[in-house]
């Protein structure tokens, strides 16, 4: 077994300085433009939402329904107009329950599973009223419209036959018939991270991007050229150094090779980097799998002997008092490089819409786990803005645009694209 690490000596791999932050910033941008001319090279992928951007006046009720993983969420939700809105009803079901169903495994129908969907989607609907439905679908399309859209591929655990390369919404509607709700029309199909900045602009003024940093890793814009929402699959950037660390969960992956960035910010995997880093620092072979929730637990806790007890619990092994601040310090320093990397990643899509020239004012959407529950997390996305924005100046310098947190935004992103569905009639 090689020598064991130093904590400083791990964590000084996952610090990035802000020349490097406005280096990524600008590698980005470039990449970015590479994608949407349809230059080779481009890691990341330039695709069409086919949606604009709200008005903010959509009024009406429509019903939402959000299949982003393994847990399911339906609601009801009243557009006020002038960016308000009600969510009247909503309800959330997992797709796994055991001893009762699973509806992720190769034994479950097609049929099955968008069945349970739209038992789902009845009951936050009221009566024999008629509804438009926006769904908020987070996998891997082929689309030519806003209202469906052909699966390529499933992903997070769901390997449900008879889905891929079929159209969503038209299972989505063969379903509601079965259910005898044949009242619900799906009319609108978006992924998580547009559903979010629907859901921004909608409620708020002046946001021109969305990101979602969560189980997953993903960016989203409005493109004037195209007048329309697009999604950058931001997870795939290739252009980070990884260290031994972000290699050795690579090869350990489902894809080695494959969305490198998601590998080294999303929740999905900072745990198993972690992981990694403390067989280092242990000089150990063997370290229990533990989630990122735990991780986060862990570096959240501010009693010694408290956090001691849980890592001993976690990993199975005696935890010294003088290892529990360095091992701490590993795991925020690994956060804290995915909140900088979302930040840089925010700033490389400013540079592409506005070059050199002055950022107007403006929100940046976020949403996902890492960046809502990890503590901290959101204050590094916006310093690691602050030193991207204000390069070669001061970084005193107040911010063009900083992350904002949006709730509920994939399900009333879901009512809004429903709306706008309705108005294109």
């Amino acid at each position: 077994m090689e020598e064991r690490m130093d904590w400083m000596n791990i964590a000084r791999y996952f610090y990035l300085t802000d020349e490097r932050l406005q280096q990524i910033s600008r590698d980005f941008a470039d990449d970015m433009e590479r994608a949407l001319q349809g230059k080779p090279g481009a890691t990341v992928s330039a695709l069409k939402s086919y949606v604009s951007l709200p008005g903010g006046e959509e009024r009406g009720v429509y019903l939402a329904l959000d299949f982003g993983g393994t847990n399911v969420r339906a609601a009801r939700i009243r557009l006020l107009g002038r960016h308000c809105y009600l969510i009247e009803k909503k309800i959330c079901q997992p797709l796994r329950m055991a001893g009762q169903y699973d509806y992720l495994s190769s034994s479950t129908t097609a049929g099955e599973l968008f069945d349970f969907l739209a038992r789902l989607v009845g009951q936050v609907a009221h009566g024999h009223q008629a509804y438009t439905l926006g769904h908020t679908f987070s996998f891997a399309l082929e689309r030519q419209d806003l209202r469906d859209g052909r699966l390529l591929s499933w992903s997070k655990e769901i390997a449900v036959p008879g889905v891929e390369g079929q159209f969503i919404n038209k299972l989505l509607k063969q379903a509601l018939v079965r259910q005898r709700l044949t009242n619900i029309e799906p009319a609108a199909l978006v992924n998580d991270t547009t559903a979010l900045l629907l859901s921004a602009v909608y409620t708020l003024e002046r946001v021109r991007m969305g990101l979602v940093c969560g189980t997953g890793f993903n960016a989203c814009y409005y493109e004037p050229a195209w007048d329309m929402i697009v999604n950058l699959e931001a997870g795939d950037y290739g252009g980070l150094i990884r260290n031994r660390w972000d290699k050795a969960v690579d090869a350990r992956s489902a894809q080695p090779g494959w969305h490198r960035m998601e590998k080294m910010v999303s929740g999905a995997y900072v745990a198993e980097i972690f992981q990694q880093t403390l067989l280092s620092y242990f000089k150990t072979r063997q370290i229990p799998d533990f989630s990122t929730a735990a991780m986060n637990d862990i570096i959240s806790c501010d009693n010694d002997k408290q956090c001691r007890l849980k890592m001993g619990q976690l990993w199975k092994r005696i935890v010294r008092p003088d290892e529990v601040h360095p091992v701490r310090n590993i795991g925020a320093a690994i956060f804290v490089r995915a909140a900088q990397l979302a930040g840089a990643v925010s700033c490389g899509i400013l540079r592409h819409l506005y070059g050199d020239g002055t950022v107007p004012p403006q929100s940046v959407a976020v949403d996902g786990s890492l960046l809502e529950h990890v503590r901290g997390a959101l204050f590094m996305m916006e310093d690691a803005m602050q030193a991207c924005q204000n390069e070669g100046v001061s970084r005193d310098k107040q911010l063009y645009a900083a992350p904002v947190l949006i709730k509920d935004g994939p399900l009333v992103g879901a009512a809004v694209a429903a709306a706008m569905a309705v108005e294109k009639r």
